[in-house]
């Protein structure tokens, strides 16, 4: 049914267009030809447009020697039942209206269409001044001088005075402009300078010495832009199960891996991330003391290991960064463990120039019958020994009973530019056994991972 009335609408629409024909056609007899319009009028502007004719048997159209347009197809065969389309094509009109007449033709029958175009009416239609200056900033704007009708080859001497207070240190250059195209657009005049005075100013524009327009210019106060600048350095990871360490090292291999305390600068890069990124341990005499007969030193095992670590010694991360703020929010995921008697519990810490320390939110509370105090990672909870046979050296992070703990938190009171984020294990002296302080133990680092807060 749909089907139906879409061909229904379709004839009658070519009924009524035929009808439009035949009403102006040239038809004498069997062979006709009609055209869709007798008279086409357009503006001064280069363009072409299409027409309808149709025809019965061979047609051609006559341009009657008018040099100022043209038509396409010159000529053609009909069926008398359905349209063909010609297209009249007019140039760029300089001068006053004019007007010229093309034939149809068919056998003897020829049938005019007068063509019409309009005078030529290049005109500019305003002024305006393309954005707002900023006061004491150098100006990077001008004056638009909109036109339209153009025939896109014009050039003119283009010009302009700036008036009042607030165009102190602006100005502008005369200058000749070829930069039409054809029918609307607009030309481009740079004022140049540093506004000193906030408010309006009067512009005034001239095209070969005549006034084409004004309007009126702004000089407002200069507000910088807020920049949020991303901050930048993290990941940092030393996670040496990823990087394919097992077993004890040798204390001589791994590249460096290993280092005593006679190495000046003792550290290990990252095994991920930041490349810059490094961690030691600060530690109490370190060349001079003796534990137990050995001196204290690193090796790993397969993570950090440090031979002799004692209440207030501490793990030291030093991470280049950028753009830190106290409301950027980073996360560290950590594991630590010991030999019986060394050091049970250690305070995470954090700062910005590596002198004044925060501590991390999150530590949880500790006590027994003379004490209490926090901690933020910590070694096995058995009663007796603090890191059970097989659990000092291996990482389990889906158990945090087993060492491993994970904090997100805002660096409050820490801002940086450029410079180190810096983070901190701190080892207190607890043990669970708390039989005594820390003594002569293999204290491991295992695993730390620090990274942007994911909010």
């Amino acid at each position: 049914m749909v089907k139906n009335i879409t061909i229904m609408k379709t004839r009658i629409i070519l009924s009524a267009i035929s009808a439009i024909l035949l009403s102006s056609s040239c038809i004498k007899d069997a062979s006709f030809v009609s055209r869709e319009e007798s008279r086409v009028t357009v503006d001064c502007l280069s363009q072409s447009v299409h027409q309808n004719i149709m025809a019965l048997g061979q047609w051609h159209i006559d341009t009657n020697g008018i040099d100022w347009l043209s038509v396409s197809p010159e000529n053609g065969t009909g069926d008398g039942v359905h349209f063909q389309l010609y297209t009249i094509t007019v140039e760029y009109n300089k001068g006053g209206s004019r007007e010229g007449t093309i034939y149809i033709c068919q056998g003897s029958t020829r049938c005019p269409v007068t063509v019409h175009q309009n005078r030529c009416k290049f005109h500019f239609t305003g002024v305006e001044v393309a954005d707002s200056l900023y006061q004491n900033k150098e100006s990077t704007t001008g004056i638009k001088i909109k036109y339209e009708y153009a025939a896109g080859d014009e050039s003119v001497v283009l010009s302009a005075v700036l008036a009042g207070a607030a165009a102190t240190g602006l100005s502008v250059t005369s200058f000749t402009s070829s930069d039409f195209v054809p029918g609307s657009g607009a030309l481009f005049i740079p004022i140049s300078g540093k506004p000193t005075v906030k408010g309006d100013f009067d512009v005034t524009v001239f095209a070969d010495g005549k006034n084409v327009g004004s309007c009126k210019g702004l000089v407002a106060e200069y507000v910088a832009p807020v920049v949020v600048l991303e901050p930048s350095g993290l990941p940092a990871k030393w996670n040496f199960f990823d990087a394919g360490f097992s077993g004890t090292g040798p204390l001589e291999s791994e590249k460096g891996m290993h280092w005593d305390f006679a190495d000046p600068d003792p550290h290990i890069l990252t095994t991920s991330g930041n490349t810059e990124a490094r961690i030691t341990t600060v530690i109490k005499s370190p060349v001079t003391t003796t534990l137990n007969d050995k001196t204290q030193c690193y090796t790993f095992n397969p993570g950090m290991q440090v031979y002799g670590l004692v209440e207030g010694d501490y793990w030291l991360a030093t991470i280049p960064v950028m753009y830190i703020s106290e409301t950027t929010k980073i996360s560290v995921e950590a594991a630590v463990s010991t030999a019986s008697k060394g050091p049970g519990f250690y305070i995470l810490e954090y700062s910005g120039n590596g002198s004044d320390w925060n501590e991390a939110p999150g530590a949880s509370d500790f006590t027994n019958s003379t004490d209490s105090w926090k901690a933020h990672y910590w070694n096995n909870k058995s009663s007796t020994v603090n890191a059970p046979t097989g659990t000092r050296k291996s990482y389990d992070p889906t158990n945090p009973d087993e060492t491993y703990h994970k904090y997100v938190f805002p660096l409050t009171g820490v801002k940086i530019d450029e410079g180190n984020l810096y983070l901190r294990l701190r080892a207190l002296k607890y043990t669970y056994d708390l039989s005594g302080a820390c003594s002569a133990k293999w204290t491991d680092l295992k695993v730390l991972e620090v990274n942007f807060a994911e909010e």
